[in-house]
């Protein structure tokens, strides 16, 4: 009988001990999670918390915090108002509701949230009377308050946020980077700088600084500036994810498409719960005309979320290719007006012109000047259709207009050498024909319409070359055979 209470004893010994080793581990876990936010590494602390019990207010909030920056924005905001439940008197979950009501582009809703949130920061108070983590907190609320506005188009309101944070901590690199993003919105580029090379005086290497000075080099098309920026970006924080998405951009606009997946797979690693990784994945799997691979991963990505915009248009991008254009205008369609940006109506208007219905392609590719005057590939697909209409001299309007640009593509050179050509302005292909080589030796149809300009101002030495070094790439390109005998002469 005596054993028996024992054993019974023994087991509530045990029980009481599993219970107080659990409570243990599971403090434990939210306070490494804790930690983890707050160093940035959203993808451990979001493992370290997801079994965590959501009984307090700083269980709820930072999960939340892990959640929204691990790219799962409904559930975060679940856990964000759950955390107001547990205490309607803090600042922190206010703030972070905010932030994704920005990144959503409900302004006037994240506007509401960052009041709310600033009820509750010790503002009256003076420097020397806050705590450290007061004066984080403050700025924290103001930097991402500023954020909002200047995505809502309101830079002296945001301003005027980051300037009320400097008087509680004039060395904080957050403000900095906050005020460089300001200028960079009204294309004020060295006051941008200015400030994001002041908050890399107070914080060296830091990421999102470094990464703002790739944004302005962005902007000005000075994209191995910007790609040599988001790089160190990423050196300096390899949790810091928009520095891996505009390399991913950047690798893609250069046609280095495996070191675009690359980049574009560890931006899906650090937000697994976005589906904008998945979906670029597929965009640079389609720059390497791997179509079927790219429809595979936008078709998963549509099983969950039917509505993504960005799947949708890049499954549209696939079918153009396919030439299955039903398809690719079904998938269009699907894409809410505002989402559609300059590049998709560039790649829309291709079906029209390949049906030769230029009026309609016409008026897609004036869309997309519309939305981007100073985007130089539309301009490029706008001369290329003209073209391909016989508008030569339409064409090279809008190919001189891609070149002013900067455009990256050096078939705007090609094209505009070769309309040169049918307009009987030889010397003007030659020019620009040289300048596309000097970019690109290795575009056959370059030294092919070079040769045709020399032949057509009678450089029979010059045209000779250039068909013998065309052959070299088109060995079998009885045309340019012809030419040689013609222009090189006999034993040629």
């Amino acid at each position: 009988m005596m054993t028996k209470y024992l054993l019974r004893g023994l087991y509530a010994l045990l029980i009481t001990a599993f219970a107080v080793s659990a409570n243990i581990y599971a403090q434990d876990n939210l306070d490494k999670g804790i930690a983890a936010v707050k160093a940035g590494d959203f993808v451990s602390a979001l493992n370290l918390l997801k079994g965590v019990s959501k009984d307090s207010y700083d269980a709820n909030l930072y999960y939340g915090i892990a959640l929204f920056n691990t790219g799962s924005e409904k559930d975060a905001e679940k856990f964000l108002k759950d955390a107001v439940k547990k205490d309607d008197e803090r600042p922190e979950a206010y703030s972070v509701l905010g932030e994704i009501y920005t990144s959503q582009k409900k302004y006037s809703e994240a506007a509401g949230q960052f009041e709310k949130s600033k009820k509750f920061l010790p503002l009256n108070k003076t420097k020397d009377d806050l705590d450290k983590e007061e004066i984080s907190t403050i700025i924290n609320v103001l930097s991402a308050e500023a954020e909002n506005f200047i995505a809502d188009g309101k830079v002296d309101k945001a301003i005027a946020s980051l300037t009320q944070a400097k008087i509680f901590d004039d060395k904080n690199p957050l403000i900095y980077v906050g005020l460089g993003d300001a200028y960079l919105a009204r294309g004020a580029f060295d006051p941008a700088k200015t400030n994001y090379d002041l908050a890399m005086k107070y914080k060296p290497n830091f990421a999102p600084a470094i990464y703002g000075l790739g944004e302005i080099a962005f902007k000005q098309k000075k994209y191995s500036l910007s790609l040599e920026n988001y790089i160190k970006s990423a050196e300096a924080d390899n949790n810091f994810a928009p520095a891996y998405f505009k390399k991913g951009l950047i690798f893609y606009l250069l046609d280095k498409f495996n070191d675009a997946i690359e980049a574009f797979e560890r931006y899906d690693k650090l937000l697994p719960g976005s589906p904008r990784g998945k979906t670029y994945l597929a965009k640079a799997r389609y720059g390497k005309a791997e179509y079927d691979e790219a429809l595979g991963i936008l078709n998963d990505v549509l099983a969950i979320d039917p509505n993504y915009s960005e799947a949708n248009k890049y499954a549209a991008y696939v079918y153009i290719e396919k030439k299955d254009y039903t398809k690719a205008e079904e998938f269009f369609m699907k894409v809410k007006q505002e989402d559609l940006n300059s590049e998709d109506y560039m790649k829309w208007s291709k079906i029209p012109a390949d049906k030769e219905e230029y009026a309609k392609s016409y008026e897609l590719l004036d869309k997309a000047i519309n939305l981007d005057s100073n985007d130089e590939n539309v301009y490029f697909e706008y001369g290329k259709t003209l073209f391909k209409e016989k508008k030569y001299d339409e064409a090279l309007l809008k190919l001189n207009k891609a070149i002013d640009l900067g455009i990256l593509n050096v078939a705007a050179y090609v094209y505009a050498g070769i309309s040169h050509f049918y307009l009987n302005q030889f010397n003007e292909g030659i020019l620009i024909l040289t300048k596309s080589i000097e970019l690109n030796p290795n575009i056959s149809s370059a030294w092919l319409w070079r040769a045709n300009n020399y032949a057509g101002i009678s450089k029979n030495a010059e045209a000779c070359a250039d068909y013998k070094k065309y052959i070299e790439f088109e060995p079998t390109d009885t045309f340019a055979q012809e030419q040689v005998k013609k222009f090189c002469g006999n034993g040629q």
